[in-house]
């Protein structure tokens, strides 16, 4: 299917975020101005410096961002609402702004949805463009408007999770099921992940990088019939075009990267649904060497690192368990089979 086509998950029919015709993409240093007419000649207050700045992009279909409260002083209702949101994403990934444009990275903000006086959306700090230091990081966010002023709560966080829980936002029975599924003081996780690998059952792909990223939370598989399918049901979300999260059931998620012919996505789904093709897609930054499928492990289960990635060493994924060595080195095994980088793995699901 083309990244264009729609898709449909249940009884939902969802659009690329890319592909709608109304979509306004926004650099923060001109979201203001595209907002009004008259916003340079009002005062702006001071809460949304951080919406402005030039490595910060703020993305909010138009029908999206007519919803917004409406704010005063001039302010542009997405910006305000930016402006929280990255507030908290920075705090979370215990860095500012300066030090990420030192890197050629950025602050991402996509509001998907808003109900009302709550908002829904994905918030992305990007990796630097052709460098292999460091993965892009992304969180869902939700936002409760209140005198004035955006309460944000990152996934991850039981904040997240209430307000989520007590809004009207999205499918009820997906509210309830990312509220739960995310909240670190309802979940808990174990070396047992619950989760197979990238492809399809029953089938094999080349380990073409062994665990890496910043906790050795990743895995790299290529080859085979070039697919990538989640490892296990749950809500999958598309955080940008190429990028898949899918969270489960027992305190994990998952990401795909770099996914090709990619597959829109916003619902449910089952084990093994077909999530795009193995490729070189960087829609958050970074760099590829060769079309793969760039695997992660997240967890929820930790208060205090809810909803980050978490190592994969000793973790079993698929029916083998990892072992790190050097970065893209290591090996996984199942009882007295090894596999190392370069060598063909099965998928023996969980």
């Amino acid at each position: 299917m083309s990244p264009h086509s729609p898709n449909t998950t249940g009884n939902r029919s969802f659009i690329p975020h890319r592909a709608r015709s109304t979509a306004l993409t926004l650099t923060a240093a001109t979201a203001l101005l595209a907002s009004t007419g008259i916003a340079q000649a009002s005062p702006v207050p001071a809460s949304v410096d951080l919406a402005e700045a030039p490595n910060v992009e703020i993305t909010a279909d138009q029908e999206v961002a007519s919803e917004l409260p409406s704010t005063v002083g001039g302010a542009a209702s997405e910006d305000l609402l930016t402006d929280a949101v990255v507030e908290d994403t920075l705090a979370e990934y215990g860095t500012g702004l300066p030090a990420l444009d030192e890197e050629d990275r950025e602050v991402r903000v996509d509001i998907r949805e808003t109900d009302g006086e709550a908002a829904f959306g994905v918030a992305i700090v990007t990796a630097a463009t052709d460098s292999e230091a460091g993965d892009p990081q992304a969180w869902l966010f939700t936002g409760e408007y209140d005198t004035g002023e955006w309460l944000v709560g990152l996934e991850g966080t039981p904040e997240f999770s209430d307000m989520l829980a007590d809004s009207e936002l999205m499918d009820a029975e997906q509210r309830e099921t990312v509220s739960t599924t995310t909240d670190p003081d309802r979940v808990s996780s174990s070396q047992y992940t619950g989760v197979g690998l990238p492809f399809r059952i029953g089938t094999s792909m080349i380990m073409t990088g062994g665990p890496h990223g910043g906790v050795g939370q990743s895995v790299d598989f290529a080859g085979g019939n070039g697919t990538a399918h989640a490892s296990r049901g749950g809500y999958a979300y598309s955080l940008c075009n190429g990028w898949t999260r899918v969270i489960h059931d027992n305190g994990y998620s998952t990401d795909y990267y770099h996914l090709e012919d990619y597959q829109w996505l916003e619902g449910n789904v089952p084990t093994g649904h077909y999530l795009g093709t193995q490729g070189n897609s960087l829609c958050a930054g970074g760099s590829t060497t060769g079309a793969h499928i760039h695997y992660s492990l997240r967890a929820y289960s930790d208060p205090n690192a809810a909803g980050w990635f978490v190592p994969v060493n000793g973790k079993t994924l698929g029916g083998w368990t990892f072992v790190e060595g050097a970065s893209y080195g290591g090996y996984a095994y199942r009882g007295n089979a090894t596999v190392y980088p370069g060598q063909w793995m099965y998928n023996h699901g969980f």
